[in-house]
């Protein structure tokens, strides 16, 4: 492989860094209707995480096709009833599929753009929620982590968090604060 940037980088300390056998798909937004259908179409990843979902863009015949684990965490401001029947409809009797809230969070509480603004301009332009957002992002790590270890089969004390992944904290709801009628799973 030719390197057009000439940055020097020795890429053989990559080598075997990677174990192929333990991949997992994380996306946030429309990144994480990207996990989904990485997930349908390619078995080699283990499980995903969806982070505040967008899920229209999916064909509602990939979801049947999902066969791996996934961890929906969302905001408790972006979320509408349409999306959330979508992510229901990955629910499995057989196949582990969680979702959590995170209280007082908004979309952009995901990435780290949430950082980038102060508490005024970032409510304003609607950036930061109401949970702080090194909480949220703490929160949202912690919990990723927990789920990664446990469908990954990761030697770390990660599984310490393992409640998050129920939404077991006074900042997360257990499945989501938004209505759905039965009717529209």
């Amino acid at each position: 492989m030719h390197n057009a940037l000439q940055t020097g980088f020795d890429w053989t300390t990559l080598e075997n860094s990677m174990d192929l056998c333990r991949i997992a798909a994380v996306g946030h937004s429309f990144g994480g209707a990207t996990v989904i259908e990485a997930l349908c179409k390619e078995v080699k990843f283990k499980c995903g995480v969806a982070l505040d979902s967008w899920m229209f863009p999916l064909d509602d015949e990939l979801f049947a096709r999902v066969k791996q684990p996934i961890f929906f965490i969302n905001s408790e401001k972006f979320q509408w009833a349409g999306n959330i029947s979508r992510m229901r409809k990955l629910d499995s009797a057989v196949i582990q599929r969680k979702m959590i809230t995170i209280r007082g969070a908004v979309h952009q509480s995901f990435p780290d753009f949430t950082f980038l603004t102060g508490n005024w301009i970032g409510k304003l332009l609607k950036l930061k929620g109401e949970i702080d957002p090194e909480v949220a992002m703490d929160l949202c790590n912690k919990a990723t982590l927990a789920f990664l270890q446990r469908h990954l089969g990761l030697q770390k004390d990660f599984n310490q968090w393992d409640p998050l992944i129920d939404g077991q904290d006074e900042n997360l709801i257990q499945g989501t604060n938004v209505t759905v009628l039965q009717s529209s799973i």
